[in-house]
């Protein structure tokens, strides 16, 4: 009797592990599908960002739309859509080292297998500036496609959350 008590205390003991295993893969699971919302940038691109962020549209005297996110922690996504002529020539690393002369602009390696964008020309930076004596970290992204320039750039006061954020440049997808 005190080995068939001893079978069924194990039986129970190994369901018990079971299912607090599942519970834990299933609630890490849960945690980690981020809940998303698609932003559309002048009806050509959309981007995909957690749904906690905003988008804040373009104005007549600004020429990019903004998106931060609702916590406060000074993170922020810049872009920027242009129509440019085919044969338009464009250095983006001179850009901005003239828009940055005091940083230190280094080129980013990408992942080009997790851009959903074909047939494109594809260039990324990071770099650093001082804003209102606040040092931010930034990598921008240029996406040159058959007509079509846009300029995404990331900024942060945490290099490490402007790397996170970069996730975000994966999910844009060009409409059409």
């Amino acid at each position: 009797m005190a080995i068939r008590r001893l079978g069924e205390c194990m039986k129970l003991k190994n369901y018990s592990l079971f299912t607090i295993i599942l519970l834990l893969i299933l609630s890490f699971t849960t945690y980690s599908m981020e809940k998303t919302e698609v932003f559309n940038i002048d009806n050509e691109w959309n981007i995909f960002l957690p749904e906690d962020w905003q988008m804040e549209g373009r104005s007549p005297y600004q020429q990019y739309y903004s998106f931060y996110p609702n916590i406060p922690f000074y993170s922020m996504i810049k872009i920027y859509n242009y129509d440019i002529a085919e044969n338009q020539n464009i250095d983006l690393l001179e850009d901005l080292k003239k828009k940055y002369p005091n940083s230190n602009i280094k080129k980013k390696k990408l992942n080009l297998n997790k851009i959903k964008i074909k047939n494109t020309k594809v260039e990324a930076y990071e770099y650093s500036f001082d804003e209102n004596g606040t040092k931010l970290y930034a990598i921008s992204y240029f996406i040159l496609i058959k007509g079509d320039l846009l300029i995404v750039n990331f900024y942060s006061i945490s290099e490490k959350e402007t790397e996170k954020m970069l996730e975000y440049f994966y999910s844009i997808k060009k409409i059409n």
